[in-house]
């Protein structure tokens, strides 16, 4: 009678334990639990992350979040807020680290360095760092910048970059772009290093954009973006992969809302023009590594 029932009860704990999700007491358990999924994002990374005149977020990586709050949606079968949070450069790792948020996509760069302490998605853009300077400066050329006061965000790759390429640099710290355009303005810096793209959408935030240019015709430094989550959380990780490879398949493929999505940043009218050629070929290189998803226009 003992056995019989000791055997009852190791098949009772057995079937409570395996209908347990594969992902209890991981972040998608949490965000079941509370309905919200929490994001960091920047708010001084034109067209990726920004607070507009309305006071509401917007960019390219909020419209990343919002079809990833999409897909956790689905999985979990109930509805899901997107909480944002304000990161920075200084505090986005340790936020993911300490559990402030689940996810930050922004215009982060992957980096062997980092992926010590947090882990990555596959890739959603690709740029390379730059220089926003006068017209007719006559800077532009790693050489150049020699000797030259050089304004860069403390721990980016952007800072790596100049640093390595040319240590005759005077280098700069600045808090945050706005800060660094207010100084590059003044006279303070000679030039700003940050990512291309972003350089281009903070130069329609000076006083008189016409008089700015940024420079070289191809980066000192190809970096490709990502969104950073929590270490070992696979399952986590897979969807967010997942969302993201589906925006990417509906860009190469002309699916309505992804191009819609991509062509309000980077269109010939967007915020930022961007090669779609160019993200096509990116975007083409990161799929084919993954299985196709099938999709359709939504």
């Amino acid at each position: 009678m003992f056995k019989r029932l000791a055997l009852l009860g190791l098949s009772v704990g057995l079937s409570t334990v395996l209908a347990v999700p594969a992902w209890s007491g991981t972040i998608l358990e949490r965000i079941q639990k509370t309905g919200v999924m929490t994001a960091g994002a920047r708010k001084d990374a034109i067209p990726f992350g920004y607070v507009n005149e309305k006071g509401q977020w917007v960019g390219y990586s909020l419209d990343i979040l919002e079809l990833i709050r999409q897909e956790v949606e689905k999985k979990l079968g109930k509805p899901i807020k997107l909480k944002i949070v304000e990161v920075s450069p200084q505090t986005r790792f340790a936020k993911i680290q300490e559990g402030s948020i689940d996810i930050e996509c922004a215009s982060t760069t992957f980096t062997w360095e980092r992926e010590k302490t947090v882990d990555f998605s596959v890739s959603y853009f690709a740029g390379g760092t730059k220089v926003l300077v006068k017209k007719n400066s006559g800077l532009g050329t790693i050489e150049s910048l020699a000797g030259k006061k050089v304004g860069v965000v403390p721990k980016t790759t952007n800072e790596q970059a100049i640093r390595s390429q040319q240590p005759a640099a005077q280098i700069v710290p600045v808090k945050d772009r706005f800060e660094a355009l207010k100084r590059l303005e003044a006279g303070e810096i000679d030039a700003l290093a940050n990512d291309a793209i972003l350089l281009e959408g903070l130069k329609k935030e000076a006083k008189n954009p016409k008089n700015w240019t940024v420079v070289p015709d191809f980066p000192y430094q190809y970096e490709s973006y990502a969104c950073i989550v929590p270490q070992d959380e696979s399952n986590w990780r897979g969807l967010v992969n997942y969302a993201l490879i589906q925006f990417m398949e509906g860009v190469v493929t002309d699916q309505g809302k992804a191009v819609s999505i991509y062509d309000k940043w980077f269109g010939e009218k967007g915020v930022t023009p961007y090669s779609r050629e160019a993200i096509n070929t990116y975007f083409q290189g990161i799929i084919d590594s993954y299985e196709w998803i099938p999709i359709s226009d939504r």
